[in-house]
């Protein structure tokens, strides 16, 4: 059988973070859109679109995913035309899952780097 498509890994620790589905489901596609990069910056309603929710349900999901250290998101802007600042994409950042978690702080693995 012929395969079609892209495929990406996912650390099998992401299971040990207790994921909700929409959650799990956000984490793994902003991980196939940073491929060996290791960062993307799809929009949040992209982000909904592809994985079946609501906008708010995938910033709620941005937000877990930062606090529990399995991302970093930087805020982008640009400067329109008319010099005002408006907000774009923001770059998400995938980051080694931690070892474990201690007082509610990720603790990671700092011998172990990410394969990107």
């Amino acid at each position: 059988m012929k395969q079609h498509g892209r495929f990406f890994q996912v650390d099998e620790r992401v299971f040990d973070c207790r994921l909700k589905p929409i959650e799990f489901a956000v984490y793994c596609y902003l991980v196939s859109c940073a491929g060996s990069r290791g960062s993307c910056y799809p929009a949040m309603r992209t982000i909904a679109k592809k994985c079946s929710c609501s906008e708010s349900a995938a910033r709620s999901a941005i937000k877990t995913l930062t606090a529990l250290g399995l991302i970093s998101k930087e805020y982008g802007y640009r400067e329109n035309r008319y010099g005002i600042r408006q907000q774009t994409s923001n770059l998400y950042h995938i980051k080694s899952i931690p070892l474990y978690y201690e007082k509610g702080e990720p603790r990671y693995d700092w011998d172990r780097e990410l394969p990107f």
